[in-house]
């Protein structure tokens, strides 16, 4: 078989002269690697491949944010180290209306600005029809949401995803919309910055301890960046690639107008919160727009929701001769204004435009509701039950309502009152982690999030009849609840692969309410005995005990999401080979023999005639090939192992797609990815007479000279030649310093090769090489798959088994013999093609260095075969590479049983052999 980085000399050739030896051939790989290199899904260079896969880039970013967010968080505790809760309270009730409302106003401004990233980057992408109400509404909604609970990539993505593909657009345009959309936020901010340094230099250097000299410096520099920008994309058309989208950049005019969209937008934020500033602060709006940017800059770089803690702390920072209680109080009314107020209307505007899609189809407002909150039930109650946590630790943090301690001081014990404070922070703490698995539609994270919402309700009364939070708890409780078919992946809660960002958004969040419980009980002094003071006004004993709770219970969840990855799911016995040989013999395709590799699990149809074979590496669910069995069987069965990885969480992989079934993978929503091209020789037109079959005429002629004999031996009979067979097969594995493949090609294995005809070379009378048989259904293609030969075989002797087992097969009627297939062969080469097929032709011309793909072609192109190409279908965008990551190592991994399986599936039933 085919193995990566082997090659031998040229297969012998007939003398001077013959008609297939006009052209010189570039070297080809051994005739034992040319038949089925169904193992190359190469990526190229895998020691750099491996070194990068070793980098945690994720975790870097998640640490290097906790690591801000707390030098932000100590440098707040002392701006704020003077301040009480009471003075803060007070100076927002004495802010007037009319301030409000002009900080509404400049909200409302930013927010339409906000609108133009996106209706911008429609115009660019040259799709007006979709228009600009749904331009606006994608980019209002995801904004809001994203600002107000962080997380940017993930709600921001998804809410944009959902309103767009509704309208028409594919993900690679949504993911262009989002690349010029960001280039326009930063343009902007840049703009801004450079502003405020230049026109306020004086002023600024007040602010940042630096000189107006280094100010102006630093605006010029940036101003001068922005001007060198213009004139890069101003001299000739310049374009980058998105998820395999050329995407042209704007011109100078299109960029211009970028940046005032980002000013404006900008502007428009600054000004709300410039204007709810304290009547004294005498500050420039250029200069506080200037810091203000910075402080915004901040905050998307710790990944804190809506940048809490860190803009506070850089206004503070940058505002020291302004008391604190009114510059904070300031800040939390912008926070309402800028955050709150938007994120709410977005949460309607959302339901509204899914109502909007389908009003009159239901009749009952429950059903109504339940379908057209489902689409987007993930992401709003995923962002709720986030904000529902935090509640929960906030309020744990603050002191409870005197009036209300009294009212309960007669009906509620205690220690009740004592447990209900405690366990509520727990539980918010374990309510940020479920808000993870119901962003991905864990069934389980929904049942978990029904009972600590219900408890969480039940807690927020009895510590302090807390009837606002209970409410906002009851509300999200009966969304869940009405939605619970959109919570229909069976997989375990924790299990789940927490990403490095979302446990540190959790850290910053625990961390930020413990520091507001510090700055709410700043006068009361420390001791010991607080820990251990019991009383119906003991708050700030309640909030340490409950503190160091919720901090143990977010320790234990970060360790076991550090220590427990997310396993491939377990299960049960394997099928029998009689079931499994049944549906393969029906099968026109000969790789069907797969299925008795002993490395795969099945998917079969609820018919049971039919069953796709796969493996789970990772999150990819790889498909081995079309699924085995009656063609009417395929729509069935490729949705419903569609299903079963969705349900898993996992991304579904079709490995060798052939072309006849691309509609089908199509329909599910897949992308195309072409692996190369498949040789299969007609052997109607085979022959060793006449002018065409000279050349193997002279191979089979001088294989009967040398003494080679290739004989087929029926399975029953070849055991007793198994011992022979694996002196032959380790001394092949030897010399070629290789380690076994599986999955795509077969590896040595007597349980394997027991239910296969065994292809046996003989040189004078001693086995010198083998190979075992494959047959189709109908006598439609015969081809082999395990192939070795000793090193001291007789050259040619490859070349001689593939002549004689072609003659055999036309003998005996079939129609095809299949050679396998040629990775990276057949794509296209063209400025204008995807990227995958431009990177792809590229390394079958110049990668010779780590495999030999153009003389492996060029070996199989010997035969005079007919190439079929062969596709990988998996979904695209961002996952792709770890797609084919997996599937390398899948294929390139050690041989391995299936020892696991998934769920039972109620419309098929999924097994592992």
């Amino acid at each position: 078989m085919s193995r990566p980085n082997e090659t031998a000399p040229v297969p012998e050739t007939p003398p001077l002269g013959a008609a297939s030896s006009a052209a010189p051939r570039p070297t080809a790989p051994d005739a034992a690697d040319a038949m089925r290199d169904d193992g190359a899904t190469p990526l190229g260079f895998p020691r750099l491949r491996a070194w990068a896969a070793t980098v945690p880039w994720r975790t870097v970013g998640a640490i290097a944010s906790v690591v801000l967010f707390s030098v932000v968080l100590y440098v707040l505790h002392g701006l704020v180290e003077e301040v009480k809760l009471d003075d803060v309270r007070a100076a927002i009730a004495a802010k007037p209306w009319s301030t409000l409302g002009v900080a509404l106003a400049a909200t409302a401004a930013s927010y339409v600005a906000l609108t133009g990233y996106d209706w911008f980057g429609i115009i660019h992408i040259k799709r007006r029809d979709v228009g600009y109400p749904v331009a606006a509404l994608a980019s209002f909604t995801g904004y809001a949401l994203s600002y107000t609970i962080g997380f940017q990539i993930v709600v921001a993505g998804a809410v944009r995803y959902r309103i767009y593909a509704g309208a028409g657009l594919g993900a690679a345009e949504v993911a262009a919309i989002t690349a010029i959309s960001a280039l326009t936020l930063w343009l902007g901010i840049f703009f801004t910055l450079a502003l405020g340094l230049v026109t306020e230099a004086q002023d600024v250097a007040r602010l940042d301890g630096m000189s107006p000299f280094l100010n102006m410096t630093i605006g010029v520099a940036i101003i001068a960046g922005l001007v060198a920008y213009l004139i890069w994309i101003g001299r000739r058309e310049r374009a980058v690639t998105v998820e395999g989208y050329r995407l042209a950049l704007p011109g100078v005019k299109s960029t211009a107008a970028q940046i005032v969209i980002g000013l404006v937008d900008l502007l428009g934020a600054a000004f709300a919160l410039w204007v709810l500033l304290p009547a004294d602060a005498i500050i420039a709006f250029p200069t506080f727009a200037a810091l203000f940017v910075v402080a915004m800059t901040l905050g998307m770089l710790s990944h804190a929701p809506g940048g809490a803690g860190v803009i506070e702390a850089t206004v503070l920072l940058a505002l020291p001769n302004l008391p604190a209680d009114a510059v904070l109080a300031s800040l939390l009314l912008w926070r309402v204004v800028y955050y709150l107020i938007p994120f709410t209307i977005a949460l309607c505007l959302l339901g509204a435009s899914e109502l909007a899609r389908r009003k009159g189809h239901f009749q009952r407002a429950g059903a109504m509701l339940a379908v057209v909150m489902r689409p987007v039930a993930p992401i709003v109650l995923g962002a709720a039950v986030f904000l529902g946590g935090i509640v929960l630790l906030v309020s744990g943090a603050l002191p409870a309502e005197t009036d209300r301690l009294h009212l309960i001081r007669g009906i509620v014990p205690l220690p009740f009152v004592e447990g209900s404070h405690l366990l509520a922070s727990v539980v918010g703490v374990v309510l940020l982690v479920v808000a993870r698995g119901l962003l991905r539609r864990l069934d389980s994270a929904y049942r978990v999030a029904q009972v600590l919402l219900s408890a969480g309700l039940v807690f927020s009364l009895m510590k302090g009849v807390d009837v606002e939070e209970a409410l906002v708890l009851g509300g999200v409780l009966a969304l869940l609840t009405v939605n619970r078919r959109a919570f229909y992946r069976r997989a375990s809660l924790w299990s789940q692969d927490l990403a490095p960002a979302w446990l540190a958004a959790v850290a910053i969040v625990l961390a930020g309410s413990i520091w507001l419980g510090f700055f709410a009980y700043r006068n009361v002094e420390y001791s010991n005995d607080l820990w251990w003071d019991f009383a119906y006004r003991g708050d700030a004993p309640r909030f340490l005990r409950a503190s160091l709770a919720a901090c143990v219970a977010a320790l234990a969840i970060g360790l076991h999401a550090l220590l427990h990855r997310q396993s491939t799911p377990k299960a049960g016995a394997g099928e029998p080979a009689e079931r499994l040989a049944a549906i393969v013999a029906t099968s026109g395709r000969a790789d069907a023999n797969l299925a008795f590799l002993g490395d795969k699990r099945f998917l079969f149809s609820d018919t049971g005639d039919a069953f796709i074979m796969y493996q789970v590496q990772g999150r990819s669910w790889v498909a081995m090939g079309d699924p085995v069995g009656p063609a009417e069987r395929v729509s069935e069965l490729v949705w419903a192992f569609r299903e079963l990885a969705d349900q898993h969480s996992g991304w579904p992989v079709f490995y060798q797609a052939s072309v006849a079934r691309l509609p089908s993978y199509l329909d599910l929503g897949l992308s195309l990815l072409k692996l190369g091209e498949e040789a299969r020789v007609d052997l109607a037109a085979f022959t060793l007479e006449g002018k065409a079959g000279y050349e193997w005429r002279y191979v089979d002629r001088k294989a009967t000279k040398d003494g080679i004999d290739v004989v087929i031996v029926p399975r029953d009979e070849a055991r007793a030649l198994y011992p022979e067979f694996k002196a032959v097969s380790d001394a092949w594995m030897t010399s070629k310093k290789a380690g076994e493949k599986g999955f795509s090609l077969g590896f040595w294995s007597e349980d394997y090769l027991s239910h296969f005809d065994m292809a046996v070379v003989r040189h004078e009378g001693r086995i010198v090489a083998f190979a075992n048989m494959w047959y189709g259904a109908n006598k439609e293609e015969a081809t082999v798959d395990l192939m070795r030969y000793a090193p001291d075989a007789p050259k040619g002797v490859m070349d001689a088994l593939f002549v004689r087992l072609m003659l055999r097969a036309k003998a005996d009627g079939y129609r095809w013999f299949n050679l396998g297939m040629a990775p990276l062969s057949g794509l296209t080469d063209h400025p204008l093609g995807p990227t995958w097929n431009r990177v792809g032709a590229f390394l079958f011309r110049y990668g010779d260095n780590f495999y030999n793909f153009e003389g492996l072609r060029t070996y199989k192109s010997k035969f005079n075969p007919v190439w079929e190409p062969r596709y990988l279908a998996c979904p695209g965008g961002w996952v792709l590479p770890q797609i084919l990551i997996d599937v390398t190592a899948l294929i390139g991994g050690a041989p391995k049983r299936a020892a696991a399986t998934t769920a039972p599936r109620p419309a098929a039933k999924e097994t592992a052999a």
